[in-house]
Parts: structure tokens; C-alpha cells; sequence
């Protein structure tokens, strides 16, 4: 009888130190915080969880959590970057350029092939710089994003490339499924390029969390020195990073064309502070060796809910970009300061 009284209490017990750490995780606090957002600009605007307006809203986070997912690796390596945004836009015109030039009438599966590769070799100039000559990674990648686009700029321009392959178009118009919009103008679709992203998503997830390589990558950003002298290659691993980072970005940049029909070789210019900041909002480290995809997309998204909802409740566009702003400094700041209190209660 005692016996089997007792294996239950262990069982209830062993459940409760894993929900303790759970709920304590910055990934749990941006969940409710979206949560909470969600709730609030429901009961102002109803129009919120409508499936137009997701559907919408879907279309923009798309793009911008496969960015959240190359800042992440990068971050999570104790590097940031920030050439991201200029390799997704440049890479995705060139090959969207190549095709009109030669009069290739590619799909989604060619575009990103070649757009990846691409987008390797930038982020493999980029973990050589950083590997080979100890430069700080921001200042490599602030170079690497100004030549990008002031290459550009220079012989191409900053006009939209409008013609992009039949094939193409034909894959942006896919859907699947489709709606009214939550404005009664028009129809709006839920695009498949949302399924690729949870493709990219898992296999992020399973790289960091169930491999050698992604625990490499996670001590790289812990402790170099002390990873290097286990006998890892530090500089091979550093290319590995920023060459994963750089697909990710080249990706993104063609799914940017795929959604908005153009090639535009500046769209994404800007960004990569939002994305950086939503990134470390979700719990990654910005002097690395922590963080994970959930905590990314989470991150994302609670910046997505802020602009889209400031829309639907008619805040002028002049704070719009205010209301962003509070949000990232509260969102950076305050688990800075609990990070640092923790880290003194510890001492």
C-alpha cells in the first residue's frame, strides 16, 4: 500500500522543478506577453483575430523570422550580424536579374537553390574575416552590408526588378487557403512559403538542440578559448555559422520576392536591428552562447503583433515607429538588468 502511494508523489514532484524553470525562461514571458497583447487589441478592435488580418499579418512575420533565424545562430555564437538584410536583397536580384537576362523561366525550387549558394559564399567572406583576422564581427558585417548595397547602388540602382519569371509568379499566387481581407477590400491568402518556414524552423531547432555541432556552436559563444583548446576548430566552425546564416538571409531574400512580386534591392534595408533586437527579446544572449528558435519566433511575433496592432486601433504612423521602439528597449533592457541582479546574487 505504502508502496504505491509513493510513486505518484515522486512522479508530481519530478513534474514540478521542469514547469518552475519553464514559467522562469524568457521565452514563457514573451508567450504571455503576446498573449496578453493579443487579448487587449482584441477587446479595442475585434478585427484583430480575424483570419484576413493574420493572414495578413503572416506575411510580413514570414520573411522576418527567417531573417530572426540567421541572426539567432550568429548570436547564439557570441557573434552579431548585420549584413543579413543586404544579403538577402542582393542575392535574391542577382538571381531574379540572371533569370530575366537570360530568359530562364526558373521556380521556387531553382530560385533558391542559387540564391543559397550565393548567399553561403557571403556569409563564408564573412566567418573567413572573422576566423582568419580577429575583427570584431559587427564591424565585418557593417562592411560586408555596406559593400552589398553600395554595390548596388552603384550598377544597378535602387529601382525594383518588377519582371521576375513566370514560374515564379505563378508559385506567388499559390495559396493555401484564401480569405477576405479584415477591410472587406479584396481577399488575402494564408502562402505556402509559410510551410517552409516551419521546415527551416525544425531543422534550426534540431542543428542546435540535437546535434554535436550546434552544442559546438553554443560553447563557441560560451567560452571560445576554452572550445579551442578541446581541439575544435574554431575558425572552420565560424564558417559554418556565418555560412548557414547567409543561406538562411539569401532564402529569406527570395521568399521577400515570391510574397511582394519584385526584386527590390534595398526592401530589407534597416531591418536587421528589429530583427536582431525581437531575437534577443525572445531570451538569445546578445554576447552569445544562449538562446533558441522558439524564443526567436516568439520574439518576432510580439514585434509583429505591436506594428500590426497600432494599425488596426489607428495610431498615427509618426509613433508607430516610437511605440516599436519602447518596445525593444523595455524588451532588452529589463532582462539585462534581471540577467545582471541574478548574476550579482550569485557572486
Amino acid at each position: 500500500m505504502s508502496a504505491s502511494t509513493a510513486t505518484p508523489r515522486t512522479t508530481a514532484n519530478s513534474f514540478t522543478p521542469s514547469i518552475g524553470r519553464t514559467v522562469r525562461t524568457r521565452e514563457f514571458t514573451v508567450f504571455v506577453a503576446v498573449l496578453l497583447l493579443g487579448a487587449v487589441i482584441t477587446a479595442i478592435n475585434p478585427a484583430f483575430l480575424s483570419f484576413g488580418n493574420l493572414f495578413d499579418l503572416s506575411r510580413v512575420l514570414i520573411v522576418w523570422t527567417m531573417l530572426a533565424f540567421a541572426a539567432l545562430i550568429v548570436l547564439i555564437s557570441g557573434g552579431v550580424d548585420i549584413s543579413f538584410p543586404a544579403i538577402a536583397n542582393v542575392t535574391a536580384y542577382a538571381v531574379m536579374a540572371g533569370f530575366v537576362n537570360y530568359g530562364i523561366d526558373a521556380g521556387p525550387v531553382l530560385s533558391y537553390s542559387l540564391a543559397a549558394v550565393l548567399g553561403v559564399v557571403f556569409g563564408l567572406l564573412n566567418g573567413f574575416l572573422v576566423g582568419r583576422f580577429k575583427v570584431p564581427t559587427l564591424i565585418v558585417t557593417l562592411g560586408t552590408s555596406s559593400l552589398l548595397y553600395g554595390g548596388c547602388l552603384l550598377f544597378i540602382g535602387s529601382n525594383s526588378l518588377f519582371q521576375i519569371p513566370p514560374a515564379l509568379t505563378d508559385f506567388s499566387r499559390a495559396s493555401i487557403a484564401t480569405v477576405d481581407r479584415a477591410s472587406g477590400t479584396g481577399t488575402t491568402s494564408l502562402h505556402p512559403v509559410l510551410l517552409l518556414t516551419v521546415a527551416l524552423g525544425v531543422i534550426v531547432w534540431l542543428v542546435l538542440s540535437r546535434t554535436a555541432l550546434g552544442r559546438k556552436v553554443y560553447a563557441l559563444g560560451g567560452n571560445a578559448a576554452v572550445l579551442e583548446r578541446s581541439g575544435t576548430n574554431v575558425r572552420r566552425l565560424q564558417l559554418a555559422v556565418y555560412g548557414a546564416a547567409g543561406g538562411l538571409a539569401a532564402i529569406a531574400g527570395v521568399t521577400e520576392v515570391i510574397l511582394t512580386r519584385n526584386a527590390n534591392p534595398v526592401s530589407l534595408q534597416g531591418d536587421e536591428l528589429v530583427v536582431i533586437a525581437a531575437v534577443v527579446i525572445g531570451g538569445a544572449s546578445i554576447v552569445g552562447g544562449r538562446g533558441s528558435v522558439m524564443g526567436a519566433v516568439l520574439g518576432v511575433l510580439l514585434i509583429g503583433i505591436v506594428q500590426n496592432s497600432l494599425v488596426l486601433v489607428g495610431v498615427p504612423a509618426v509613433w508607430q515607429q516610437v511605440a516599436v521602439g519602447v518596445v525593444l528597449i523595455i524588451g532588452t533592457v529589463v532582462p539585462a538588468i534581471r540577467e545582471r541582479r541574478q548574476k550579482g546574487g550569485l557572486a
